[in-house]
Formats: C-alpha cells, sequence, structure tokens
C-alpha cells in the first residue's frame, strides 16, 4: 500500500483522536508494531482493513479522501462579489455551499421552500458559480476553500456576521458556545509567539474539519464557526474615554502640569 493512504489514516486517526498505543490496543498488538506499519507505509490489505475497523472508519471512506488535502485558497472576481454585497442571502447561500452543504441541508437549517431553494441555485448559476443538476442538486464550479477579499464591497456584510455570531456566542455560553475576551499587557515577541499558535490551531481545525466532510455522512455533521482576532488593543477606538461631564472646560485649555512638578518650557 502506498503512501496517500497511509496520510488519510494519519488523518483518521488524528480527527478522532486515537493514539498509536490507543490503536495498537484494539488491534492486539504492540505500539512499536503500529508505529512500524504506518512509518513503513506497507502492509497486506487484510491488516488495512483491520486498522480501518480498529480506527472506527471505513476503508471505502479512507480511499476516497486520501487524495482531498486542503488545497490553495481560490478567489471569486470582484464583480461577482459586488454583485453578491447587493444580495446578502444569496451570498449566505452560496458560502453554505461552498461550507459542503446540500441544498437540502441548506433547507432546513434556514427553514426554506423548496421553491426558494431553487431560484436561489439559479441565480447562482447565472453568477456562473454552481452548475445545476437534477432537482436540488448543485455542483460548485469554485474550488475550495475560497478566500474572500475582506477590503471589498463584502465587508459590511462579514462584519455584520461575525458580530452576530459573537452576541450569539455571548448570550450561548452555558450551552452551547465558547467566547474568551481579555486584554493584557505583553511584549511583542510574545504576542507574536501567540498569534502563531492561535494560526496553527486554526489550521488544524480547518483540516480535520475537510477530513470529516469526506469521511462523515452529511446528517452527522454540525456546523461550527471560528472567530479569531487578536492585536495590539486600540483603546481609544474600542474602548474610548473622553474628558469628565463635570470636565466643561476640557477642550478650551491646555492640560494642567501633574501636582508638584514644574511645567515644560515651550
Amino acid at each position: 500500500m502506498n503512501g496517500p493512504i497511509f496520510e488519510a489514516l494519519k488523518r483518521t486517526l488524528k480527527a478522532k483522536g486515537v493514539t498509536y498505543r490507543e490503536l495498537g490496543e484494539r488491534m492486539g498488538v504492540s505500539e512499536p508494531t503500529v508505529k512500524r506499519i504506518f512509518h513503513e507505509k506497507n502492509c497486506k490489505l487484510d491488516r488495512l482493513v483491520e486498522i480501518c475497523a480498529a480506527a472506527g472508519v471505513e476503508l471505502e471512506n479512507v480511499l476516497g479522501s486520501m487524495n482531498r488535502g486542503p488545497g490553495p485558497v481560490n478567489h471569486i472576481a470582484p464583480g461577482i462579489e459586488r454583485r453578491l454585497a447587493g444580495r446578502p442571502a444569496l451570498l449566505f447561500v452560496f458560502v453554505m455551499l461552498s461550507e459542503k452543504f446540500t441544498p437540502q441541508g441548506i433547507m432546513r437549517s434556514q427553514g426554506l421552500s423548496e421553491a426558494s431553494m431553487f431560484l436561489y441555485l439559479r441565480d447562482l448559476e447565472e453568477l456562473g458559480l454552481i452548475e445545476l443538476g437534477r432537482g436540488l442538486s448543485a455542483k460548485l464550479l469554485v474550488e475550495t476553500p475560497i478566500q474572500w477579499n475582506f477590503e471589498g464591497p463584502l465587508r459590511p456584510l462579514f462584519e455584520m456576521t461575525n458580530k452576530n455570531f459573537i452576541g450569539w456566542a455571548i448570550t450561548h455560553l452555558e450551552r452551547e458556545a465558547t467566547f474568551v475576551s481579555f486584554s493584557r499587557r505583553m511584549r511583542p515577541e510574545t504576542a507574536e509567539m501567540v498569534r502563531r499558535e492561535a494560526e496553527e490551531l486554526a489550521d488544524r481545525a480547518k483540516l480535520l474539519a475537510h477530513h470529516d466532510q469526506h469521511t462523515t455522512p452529511e446528517d452527522g455533521l454540525v456546523g461550527y464557526k471560528w472567530t479569531f482576532a487578536f492585536g495590539a488593543t486600540p483603546f481609544e477606538a474600542i474602548m474610548p474615554i473622553g474628558p469628565h461631564p463635570r470636565d466643561a472646560g476640557a477642550f478650551d485649555r491646555p492640560a494642567a502640569p501633574a501636582k508638584g512638578r514644574r511645567p515644560l518650557p515651550a
């Protein structure tokens, strides 16, 4: 067996949180034996089937996902982005399709009728983003993942969706969401290390989601959103502090020198 199969198996184990030791215990072999098999990337078919069974995945799904690693990002033409900016609902349908939702899944999620779903799909086809098939089937004509232009015409919509998500997360902390927000002072070198670690975690989440989408039936998948912002805090923009309400002349006079200190020379 060649390398791509074992790379796909590694992604499966990682996605399921199964270690080589746990896999060996399920197979009745030692951890070094499992490591050797994965290092050599070669074994008989019956052994491969045994590994898949122990990992809790079908061999067919592993074979189907072994050449589906996340590829480079793709972009949408500026003219198409401008047209989508004027139709938020159409943009959101396309975003969900690009996240591997089926039209039926979008209908269930949004409470849409078949007629509405068909009309949205037809509009996306006119934009050259999908190809309609029989019934409510659709084929994406844009390779994923997609990198949107956050400085373009869609910026207000992306700001709105992220603000909506943050507001939703804050009100669902005990049941469905995690929200962490804090400000700390640190060295720029420390901040850079934190930023890199967050990006590595985001890349891992994307890889695991990619694997799940190719190995799990749609009814076993749940949509999750990651929104992460980190940077030097612009306090004056997000936490503005104006003059005290009783300081009526704050804008008409220079700041007073600190008590006990002489004013600096002009």
